[in-house]
């Protein structure tokens, strides 16, 4: 049976005026931070790091250049059409391309002729940049092994690399290492007021139908606008975002980023200030549409790392 639009009532996340910003904080400190369940951002750490420090242009193809890298291209005004960027099979299949092609190809000759749209998301740092693991500090705020991914985007006069309005169920501290992100932060609130594409098999229930900069108040007058949290991620700054919070982040020049991902525990959801009630109003929802829509594996898989 469809679960009730009202189902999973839960205790509301409040978002601050401001993101609150520290300095190196020490591991308790971290955790202190870290069960209020919000989002924070940490300096002075990752500006340190050798990678800050050397990945420029022609210290990355040295290093790395014949390396094979995922890019993702995209049709023009992808992103004003929710059918593409909220559902699986609105996204064409990353292209396969050396890294150095990427650079010089991609990211120097579009930010001059305007005319490309891709960008390199979502690789996997560790397989396909084991030249650059050295170059950076893994954080050790989380008691468990992390897993980076590596995104390298841009920002031109028609585009700039963008991911969509989304959660993750997941521990994520992303750090910024060349140039700047604008990154929008949404608390949890009811999950079916972001408009999750729970309408087809091809939905993704972690992503919105919102494109929060060309959000239609007809199309979705539920969506919780008025709750935005908007930073500018600088280059060196570390960006912590909690699991379940919605974000939408946009390139305001060229810029390199790496998510540090952490799996969820089960008892983070007891010691992080109202996850579970969180946790609990998605639940139903997502398990009515993975069943239905074949994607009940999936769930279950996720289920099984808290556990792990």
């Amino acid at each position: 049976m469809k679960p009730s639009k009202d189902v999973g009532v839960f205790m509301k996340v409040q978002v601050r005026e401001s993101i609150l910003r520290i300095k190196n904080p020490t591991v308790k400190k971290f955790s202190e931070l870290w069960k209020q369940y919000q989002p924070f951002v940490i300096e002075d750490v990752a500006k340190d790091w050798d990678a800050s420090k050397k990945w420029c242009h022609q210290y990355l193809i040295e290093q790395c250049g014949n390396n094979l890298v995922p890019v993702r291209f995209y049709q023009p005004k992808f992103w004003h059409n929710s059918d593409n960027y909220a559902y699986e099979d609105g996204y064409e299949p990353k292209k396969e391309i050396k890294f150095h092609e990427y650079i010089n190809n991609h990211i120097e000759k579009t930010v001059q002729e305007n005319n490309l749209e891709c960008y390199l998301s979502e690789a996997y740092f560790e397989d396909r940049f084991p030249e650059l693991v050295r170059d950076i500090t893994y954080p050790e705020y989380f008691d468990r092994k992390a897993f980076v991914t590596f995104w390298y985007g841009f920002s031109s006069k028609n585009f700039s690399s963008t991911t969509n309005l989304h959660f993750d169920p997941l521990h994520n501290i992303f750090a910024q290492i060349r140039g700047r992100k604008r990154i929008l932060l949404y608390p949890p609130s009811d999950y079916l007021s972001f408009y999750p594409p729970l309408d087809g098999t091809s939905g993704v229930g972690f992503n919105s139908k919102v494109n929060p900069d060309l959000s239609n108040l007809e199309l979705f007058p539920k969506f919780p606008r008025q709750d935005k949290i908007e930073i500018i991620l600088k280059p060196g700054e570390i960006l912590y975002i909690p699991p379940f919070w919605w974000h939408h982040l946009t390139a305001v020049d060229e810029n390199i980023s790496l998510s540090f991902w952490y799996d969820l525990k089960i008892e983070d959801f007891f010691r992080q200030k109202n996850m579970l009630s969180v946790f609990l109003n998605i639940a139903p929802h997502y398990i009515y549409y993975a069943i239905s829509s074949g994607k009940f594996l999936e769930f279950m898989r996720f289920l099984k790392t808290m556990f792990n």
